[in-house]
């Protein structure tokens, strides 16, 4: 498996997926898939990319530099790109490189592409239909796209083992799917099962307090999100929706200064820093 996966954290760190929305709870419209990209071109871009495509043209059967590539346009968040050089992966050798389904269909949930990356893992697990990380990526995207089948799939996946870990992953993607589909009394209740069998899942916490503020219960959000960074205070997305409590609430003070901790705590959150912005 390629090593981009390290870089894919700050989006989809659930401890069942390979990373991350930091999603922020909206639903957002999937996007085409662009292909066919001329992969040679290295016009506008950084000579790290065109050092690399180069390196390429010169040893065309190098996967290894492939995966170097691919980590560079994740880390640079142009998962279309990524995806491309997977699709020339899986072109020139679909056997060898038939992992690269795996690795496509985890950058196209970082585009929001949910439906494409469903056909990506459901390719993937023609050939390994047992392999459990896939099939709970396969489920979190269905219940992300707000497809009802989601939860029979968490229930087949929960159904195999007893393990706490796979029964937090379980109810998380089953709160996912409710969150989606704006049933936020069912969202919050597989949130609560998800912390009660992983209380250290990060996430579960985010996507309770987002489901408590869109139902306007701001200050519930809070006392969510002050339970989340008593168990890891470093969590930039605890502070950034502690800054939309407050903000909604009309105590900007508070909101900047959350804001403010949030885009110290990772700098490539530009939506926090937006936002403290439009505050000061």
């Amino acid at each position: 498996m390629v090593t981009f996966v390290a870089v894919m954290k700050r989006i989809l760190d659930y401890s069942l997926l390979i990373t991350t929305v930091g999603i922020m709870g909206t639903a957002c419209k999937n996007k085409p898939v662009k292909t066919n990209r001329n992969l040679t071109d290295s016009s506008s871009q950084n000579p790290v990319i065109a050092s690399l495509k180069q390196q390429i043209q010169q040893n065309p059967d190098s996967v290894r530099l492939y995966d170097k590539l691919i980590d560079q346009f994740t880390t640079e968040k142009n998962y279309t790109a990524a995806i491309d050089w997977c699709d020339s992966l899986l072109n020139r050798n679909p056997d060898l490189n038939f992992s690269y389904w795996f690795v496509k269909g985890d950058l196209q949930r970082l585009a929001l592409q949910f439906d494409a990356a469903i056909v990506s893992y459901q390719n993937y697990l023609q050939r390994f239909p047992d392999d459990e990380q896939v099939m709970l990526n396969l489920a979190n995207t269905a219940a992300e796209a707000g497809k009802k089948e989601s939860l029979s799939m968490s229930d087949e996946i929960m159904s195999r083992s007893p393990d706490k870990e796979i029964q937090a992953s379980g109810y998380f993607i089953k709160g996912v799917y409710y969150s989606r589909i704006h049933d936020y009394g069912k969202a919050i209740e597989n949130f609560d099962q998800t912390i009660i069998n992983r209380y250290s899942f990060l996430e579960a916490y985010v996507e309770k307090a987002i489901a408590q503020y869109d139902q306007q219960q701001y200050n519930e959000a809070l006392k969510t999100l002050d339970q989340l960074i008593h168990v890891n205070p470093k969590y930039p997305d605890a502070y950034y929706w502690k800054g939309k409590c407050n903000e909604a609430l009309n105590n900007k003070t508070d909101a900047l200064k959350n804001y403010e901790t949030a885009f110290g705590l990772d700098k490539t959150f530009t939506a926090a820093k937006e936002k403290a912005d439009s505050l000061r």
